[in-house]
């Protein structure tokens, strides 16, 4: 049963939105001359994230945001979590260290129940399943985020269970020319980006170049303002670096990213009263994609699109994994992977589409890292030897059916097979009923997915050779109903059921992975945005119940969720933003010794963001993050009871087109 109680702070939100909405409405006439129909518009945008080929984002069998280029400047986001932070469904435990993690619809993991892409290739850590967040994604470079909510893993396979995030940067033939720009802020906070486009209109030739650099200490935990878990003296950095190319010539695609994250690890442990130091520490972790991508025309009705990939994601050899009284750390774990993916897109009919797809890969893992110890806390450790790597080879088949009734009735069924040397074979299914019908979307969703256990799953610790997938079941029911050309609201409920929940269990001094226990989540999302012309607004709230087998809350989830926004555009030369969140009340899996409970208090934080433009290509920017200094946590399963999030800093920035 659905339990829903709107705290004083929520209300708020709500009645914010209302008055800004009616305050719209009211608006002088002439002015309103100057408006576009934008809302209209955006249910005619064409996504590919969904079904792997271009559909009216109204016509996908899910439920879907699309985070654009321009709301990401508007707003001066840094991270991809803050992209992310005011979409419905979203939660988060950032530990203001080396990564941060994301709960899509209640339910709480390491960032691999998440199938994170850039630009169609998958970008999660290979030995883990999980995906880093934080700063080393080039912002300045996203042309638009595709968010999929649900399981997605009839298409994707493995990890796509509480959704998809596909990040699609700019193509050469965007921007063409010379694009730089920079920030500096607090928290010795800095970035600087710059990108080339060049592209060719008659040889159909186009070339692209970006590159970043970032960095960041997030946030002051020192002393009382971390609950003296480090002392006055801790280090804790994150230094991100970021570059790409793309290029494009006829009918082939091609490129690569390279991302590299170093970062403390400090706050994974408390240093106060334990072995373990606060300074030297370095996670060092690098992420490189490559690949060709082909699109060929067989005939009107027929396309084939063929994909070549190379991925490899490496914790270096330099990493400090953690430094005690008597001895610094040192880690090392590569891995790769060489993917070949085919999509066959078949339309025999106007009212019919299939699509068929095959993929292979290989994947070289390290089973675990190759660790080694120094003698001293002042020196560095010995270079780690290679470890022992494993081989998984995987093949997929998957095919989907679009077909439309009445014209307005969209009827998708499909589903994928997998078999892999690693965790065997699995069947993922997917039905869906999408109806369209003027300014009413109406989507009836199943759904199912996995997650595979990893190598180092099965042999970590003590070992589980047994270990099962788990494996996701969703039914969804959403819908839009567009109120106006410039009011749209949606609502989504659903129901998921997370069986053979992999959790670790201690056994003496060591420990192992094991499946125990489900999970239940039901959730309500509703949305309303209002866009026209010179003001846009939104808000939401998300409800969701999540509980284990026994009946009992998550931890770490909270009920009650929700965002608002007013982006104010009056000319072109300005443009301010103002936005809020709000986060519920949750549970903390330990009792926080500095209050002497479990709860972590609920929070409504505010940001603010302005731009000017200075001269014709010069744009000016401060952003303003935690307007009004407030004190809030995030929850915590390491060491530290929990997590003080970033007090109130602030961002200047500066852009310049040639």
């Amino acid at each position: 049963m659905f339990q829903v109680h709107v705290s004083s702070k929520m209300l708020i939100l709500v009645l914010e939105f209302v008055f800004f909405t009616v305050k719209l409405n009211a608006q002088d006439a002439e002015i309103e001359k100057l408006l576009k129909l934008d809302i209209q518009e955006l249910a005619e945008v064409k996504i590919i994230s969904a079904t792997k080929t271009l559909t009216n984002i109204s016509e996908v069998p899910a439920t879907v945001e699309v985070i654009e280029s321009e709301t990401i400047k508007q707003n001066g986001y840094l991270t991809l979590e803050d992209a992310l932070s005011s979409l419905p469904g979203f939660q988060f435990r950032n530990i203001l260290g080396f990564n941060s993690y994301i709960f899509q619809r209640g339910i709480p993991n390491q960032n691999n129940l998440t199938l994170l892409l850039v630009d169609g290739i998958e970008i999660n850590e290979l030995n883990s399943g999980g995906f880093y967040a934080g700063g080393q994604f080039n912002l300045d470079d996203i042309e638009r985020i595709e968010v999929i909510y649900g399981p997605a893993s009839a298409l994707y396979g493995t990890n796509a269970v509480s959704g998809v995030i596909n990040i699609l940067t700019k193509e050469p033939t965007n921007d063409t020319g010379i694009h730089v720009s920079a920030a500096i802020g607090s928290f010795k906070t800095y970035k600087g980006n710059g990108s080339y486009s060049y592209y060719n209109e008659e040889r159909k030739f186009g070339l692209r170049f970006s590159a970043m650099v970032k960095s960041s200490e997030k946030g002051n935990l020192r002393g009382a303002e971390g609950d003296d878990n480090w002392s006055s003296s801790m280090d804790n950095f994150e230094h991100d670096y970021s570059f790409q190319m793309k290029g494009l010539y006829q009918e082939f695609k091609f490129g690569f990213l390279y991302q590299n994250k170093q970062a403390s690890r400090t706050t994974n442990y408390k240093s106060t009263g334990t072995k373990y130091l606060d300074k030297n520490s370095l996670w060092n972790i690098g992420f490189f994609n490559a690949y060709l991508k082909h699109s060929y025309d067989i005939s009107q009705s027929l396309n084939l699109n063929t994909t070549l990939a190379y991925r490899n994601s490496t914790v270096y050899d330099n990493t400090v994994a953690y430094v005690t009284d008597t001895s610094q750390v040192g880690y090392y774990r590569p891995s790769r992977l060489a993917s070949g993916e085919m999509i066959l897109s078949y339309t025999p009919l106007s009212s019919t589409k299939i699509i068929a797809g095959a993929l292979v890969e290989n994947e070289s893992l390290a089973d675990d890292y190759s660790i080694t110890y120094s003698a001293s806390a002042n020196q560095l450790p010995p270079t780690p030897p290679a470890p022992r790597m494993d081989n998984v080879n995987l093949l997929s088949l998957y095919t989907q059916a679009q077909i439309t009734f009445l014209t307005s009735i969209n009827f998708y069924v499909g589903g994928r097979y997998d078999n892999s040397s690693n965790y065997g074979e699995v069947v993922t299914p997917r039905l869906g009923i999408v109806y369209n019908q003027e300014k009413l979307t109406l989507k009836l969703l199943y759904s199912e997915a996995f997650r595979a256990p990893k190598p180092w799953d099965f042999t970590s610790g003590l070992g589980n050779p047994s270990l099962q997938s788990e494996r996701m079941n969703s039914f969804e029911v959403s819908g839009g109903y567009s109120l106006s050309n410039y009011v749209k609201c949606q609502l989504s409920l659903y129901k998921n059921e997370l069986e053979n929940l992999i959790t670790q269990q201690n056994v003496g001094s060591n420990y192992r992975w094991i499946n125990r226990g489900n999970v239940k989540t039901e959730g309500v999302e509703v949305s309303i945005n209002y866009q026209k012309g010179v003001l846009k607004s939104f808000a939401n709230y998300t409800f969701n119940y999540s509980v284990d087998d026994k009946g009992a809350l998550l931890p770490e989830v909270a009920k009650h969720s929700g965002n608002i926004g007013i982006t104010y555009n009056p000319f072109n030369e300005f443009l301010l933003s103002l936005r809020g969140k709000y986060i519920g009340e949750r549970l903390n899996p330990k009792i926080i010794s500095a209050t002497g409970n479990a709860v972590i208090n609920d929070a409504l934080v505010l940001f603010l963001s302005a731009s000017y433009k200075l001269f014709d290509k010069t744009r000016l920017s401060l952003t303003v993050n935690n307007l009004l200094n407030e004190i809030y946590y995030d929850t915590s399963n390491r060491p530290p009871d929990r997590y003080r999030q970033p007090q109130r800093n602030f961002l200047f920035g500066i852009d310049y087109s040639f």
